[in-house]
């Protein structure tokens, strides 16, 4: 069971922004994607990939990951708002399911349907968020002296 998105995180994550995913390599290192993703009305977050790439490996094999998104609106104290989400990861290789996500992924992203990225085959990765933190109203926890979360 996912944990509840604060609405403006959920505002963030449904809007086409740019983001990456951090997942682990085999020998503990960590691995930074760039991504578009978008969340499902449950709060499940999903990323379009092709299965060869480094990040399904990395999930395949350790599910932990980290979201992160900076957001284009600046906070009262004059720090863009980002975005930051733990959670856990699995993969779901149904081809069908995921070209489906990859083409509504490119209506979101680019306002045209289907997306060429020279790949025939696709799978979803699915993020059910453990922590949300960042700088922003979805950060509920403690901050230092400049807003930023601890």
């Amino acid at each position: 069971m996912t944990i509840e998105i604060h609405p403006e995180a959920r505002k963030l994550l449904e809007s086409p922004v740019n983001a990456h995913v951090v997942t682990i390599r085999a020998n503990g290192r960590p691995h930074v994607s760039f991504v578009w993703l978008d969340i499902t009305p449950d709060g499940v977050i999903q990323i379009g990939t092709p299965p060869w790439r480094i990040k399904t490996k990395n999930v395949q094999r350790d599910p932990h990951v980290v979201i992160s998104i900076m957001d284009n609106v600046i906070a009262d104290n004059g720090l863009h708002r980002h975005l930051l989400i733990e959670g856990n990861a699995t993969v779901d290789l149904d081809p069908v399911k995921a070209r489906r996500f990859m083409d509504n992924l490119a209506l979101k992203y680019t306002g045209k349907w289907g997306l060429d990225l020279g790949e025939d085959d696709f799978c979803l990765i699915n993020v059910e968020p453990t922590r949300i933190t960042g700088h922003g109203p979805w950060h509920t926890g403690k901050t230092t002296s400049y807003g930023t979360p601890i």
